[in-house]
């Protein structure tokens, strides 16, 4: 009768383990972001002034649009390059096999918008700046940086190396203000309201990647502040990045 007992306990250890480690894997397996899933938008202000720190906020503004109509109007350029390139292809389909290539936007898209750009956006700080009345310099830079924790919404980033576009106005003393780049959480409705157009096309552009359930960390709906949990990986960064 012992005996029976001792088995029982034992299927049911390893029952219990066995449930366990199914919880486990599963979490795991959804859990699954790390710091080289984005690419993050730091702008740092000349000083901590009333005014320099208005204008940084000013200077935001102006290089989320510019980016936003960009990469929007670049990727739907692409996507139609892409359609009309593989056109043939597609209409020697059966109807039953035709399919619609749907429009996209990647990591490594946003990556290489920011890096072909990033003089270009550097101008458009500098012309912004110069709007405003200041002749402050501005530095426009991707790369990889530590940087310490920091909450967006109701998410606490950890301190850790992430990949960032900074834009720096002068003396770069300030408090900086940041958000989230890719996936594209701070482009969303920076468009003009009365470029309805663009906005339909942003919303095309962007929607699988926040339908995504890998970032549903980020995206879904809670009630109380939690800390992102990440794997930190080597983010190696090309040295070019910054060439």
């Amino acid at each position: 009768m012992g005996l029976r007992k001792r088995q029982i306990r034992i299927l049911f250890f390893v029952l219990l383990c066995v449930f366990a480690y199914t919880t486990w894997a599963v979490y795991s397996s959804q859990n699954n972001l790390s710091n080289d899933d984005f690419i993050r938008f730091h702008v740092i202000a000349n000083s901590d002034s009333e005014e320099d720190q208005q204008l940084k906020l000013i200077v935001r503004d102006g290089i989320l649009a510019k980016i936003n109509n960009e990469l929007v109007q670049e990727t739907m350029a692409q996507h139609l390059a892409d359609y009309q390139s593989g056109g043939a292809v597609v209409v020697s389909k059966s109807n039953e096999e035709q399919t619609e290539s749907t429009i996209s936007l990647d990591l490594e898209s946003s990556r290489k918008y920011i890096r072909d750009h990033l003089k270009e956006i550097e101008a458009a700080a500098e012309e912004i700046i110069i709007d405003q009345g200041y002749d402050y310099s501005v530095k426009a830079e991707l790369g990889v940086k530590w940087i310490p924790q920091k909450t967006y919404g109701d998410i606490i980033f950890p301190s850790g190396n992430y990949e960032a576009l900074n834009i720096t106005i002068g003396n770069g003393e300030g408090k900086n203000w940041w958000c989230v780049l890719f996936p594209p959480l701070c482009l969303i409705g920076v468009e003009s309201p009365e470029n309805e157009q663009l906005a339909e096309q942003a919303r095309e552009v962007y929607k699988d990647i926040l339908l995504d359930h890998k970032y549903d960390p980020l995206t879904k709906e809670r009630e109380k502040p939690t800390t992102l949990k990440l794997k930190f990986k080597s983010l190696e960064l090309l040295e070019d990045l910054n060439k």
